[in-house]
């Protein structure tokens, strides 16, 4: 997000806004990520400056094209509060969204789709943020569905692709409910298809990919798995990444996809060339940690973890790092050693910040203490 807000194409709309980006895991900004309810990153928002009411939000990135349109709704919203019914309620809904309440918020795209007519110009964007708000709040079965009924007749675009990756998702999650398979036999082909909408983000793009590997690794299907990440790693490897965002994001993506192959050590020398680039960058260090650990490389792992805490900045990372370590020590035998590290984490856990996150990581080290007790 950082490569496309610094575009050119994003000067008009200089002394109309200023860009403010905070990194949910620093203690500083807690208290802001705590009263707009943020539990997903990107999160984008436009903030009234008035009262900080978010008048726009969007749960993942954006494309260039749709930051402007993204921009002019918030804008919009901070200018005039919206008199055209369905408009009032897509207001409502992205200020709930805004701030966390995400089944009100939901209620209020049903409302909001309710009362437009079929000509609606945010018809497509409100379907899109309802399947997200669904997809949050857990109603699987709801945003598949939702997502199914709407995306067949969709313009190909961002907003239809966002439809289909949240739908798909859900799907998956519903497992061999009958709902579920009905809906994955139709996003199914329109998930193969929005691969192809050049319009759509990169991250949906690849989430689109990752969502299909997940949907071949449910039927067993190891050929369609393997066909989907090779495709997934060869596009990775082709972008030459402008900035060490760019890096960074590509590596998330390229772990996500060798993960989903079980074949770890293979982005292992693009992890190095990674770390080599960005050395003080944490994130550099924790992903070729954790697939060090993963190929039972465990020296190189716990090198790379103590690489990766001298730079930490928050104590989610902090603590996803001190799991690595923990992993990679049980790796070689050493379980009682792992299991300090643990409970070094857990206290790290225990200061987090947002506490849906903060309770998960509690929960999760927690029962990783006992598991590797039992091996003492």
């Amino acid at each position: 997000m950082r490569a496309t807000l610094a575009s050119a194409a994003l000067a008009r709309y200089a002394g109309r806004f200023v860009w403010l980006e905070l990194d949910f895991d620093k203690p500083v900004n807690e208290a802001f990520i705590k009263g707009h309810g943020v539990t997903f990153t990107p999160t984008v928002l436009v903030l009234d400056p008035a009262d900080e009411r978010a008048t726009a939000a969007k749960l993942g990135g954006l494309t260039l094209s749709e930051v402007g349109q993204f921009l002019e709704r918030g804008e919009h919203g901070v200018k005039e509060r919206a008199s055209k019914p369905a408009d009032a309620a897509l207001a409502r809904a992205d200020e709930m969204m805004g701030s966390g309440r995400l089944t009100d918020a939901g209620a209020a795209y049903r409302e909001a789709l309710r009362l437009a007519g079929p000509d609606w110009p945010e018809r497509n964007q409100g379907v899109a943020s309802l399947t997200k708000a669904l997809a949050m709040t857990r109603d699987s079965q709801g945003c598949a569905e939702t997502a199914a009924a709407a995306a067949v007749t969709m313009p190909r675009g961002p907003a239809f692709a966002t439809t289909v990756l949240n739908g798909y998702g859900c799907a998956g999650a519903g497992g061999a409910t009958p709902w579920a398979e009905a809906a994955r036999k139709t996003l199914e082909p329109l998930a193969i298809e929005a691969l192809g909408v050049s319009t759509v983000s990169r991250d949906n793009h690849f989430q689109l990919l990752q969502q299909l590997m997940y949907g071949a690794m449910s039927r067993g299907d190891s050929t369609q798995v393997s066909r989907w990440g090779e495709r997934w790693l060869s596009e990775i490897d082709a972008i030459a990444p402008a900035d060490d965002d760019e890096r960074s994001a590509l590596d998330i993506a390229r772990v996500d996809a060798a993960r989903l192959m079980n074949e770890p050590a293979r982005v292992i020398p693009a992890l190095i060339a990674s770390e080599r680039a960005m050395p003080t960058n944490y994130n550099a260090s924790m992903r070729l940690a954790e697939m060090a650990a993963e190929a039972e490389r465990y020296d190189e792992a716990l090198e790379a973890c103590e690489r990766a805490l001298a730079h930490v900045t928050g104590p989610t990372a902090r603590c996803w790092i001190l799991e690595t370590k923990a992993n990679a020590l049980v790796g070689k035998g050493d379980p009682a050693a792992a299991r300090k590290v643990l409970e070094e984490a857990l206290e790290s856990a225990r200061t987090i910040g947002n506490e849906r996150t903060r309770d998960r990581q509690v929960r999760q080290l927690t029962r990783a203490i006992a598991e590797t007790g039992n091996k003492l």
